[in-house]
């Protein structure tokens, strides 16, 4: 049986509000959407959103017994599991809508999932015993 053109128009219709529906829907979603990492001992907390930008940062006193070098590492390691933690829910919120090529190409946009000792383990660059004010050409 053939489709006549205002049938094949409706049907066209009909598919192009489901996916304006799927897509309000997604956005909803990724507006509430955010991820929490934590350390150990619950002294740092970072919360990140679905684009993976910072929203909260939690500092315990406990954690300001710390080095400034280990408290920035605790913070960047923290910020790196939080933002793998919700871009794999982003994934997930878009797989069933954006089909496999969209897949692949938001994928290809993640960032890559950090390593959980890197960041904990990286010495102080030389500058960060800097006590020097910063230079400057204004006056």
């Amino acid at each position: 049986m053939e489709q006549s053109p205002e049938q094949w128009l409706a049907m066209m219709q009909e598919r192009a509000d489901e996916m304006v529906r799927q897509s309000e829907q997604i956005q909803q979603q990724m507006q509430e959407m955010a991820e929490t990492a934590s350390d150990p001992d619950g002294a740092v907390s970072v919360t990140v959103g679905a684009n993976g930008a910072l929203k909260d940062l939690q500092i315990d006193q406990r954690a300001m017994r710390r080095s400034a070098a280990e408290l920035q590492a605790t913070i960047l390691q923290l910020a790196g599991q939080a933002q793998a933690a919700v871009a794999g829910r982003v994934v997930s919120a878009v797989e069933p809508v954006a089909g496999a090529a969209g897949m692949d190409f938001l994928r290809s946009q993640l960032p890559p999932e950090p390593e959980p000792e890197a960041a904990a383990t990286r010495r102080p660059a030389p500058d960060d015993y800097d006590d020097e004010p910063p230079q400057t050409f204004l006056r």
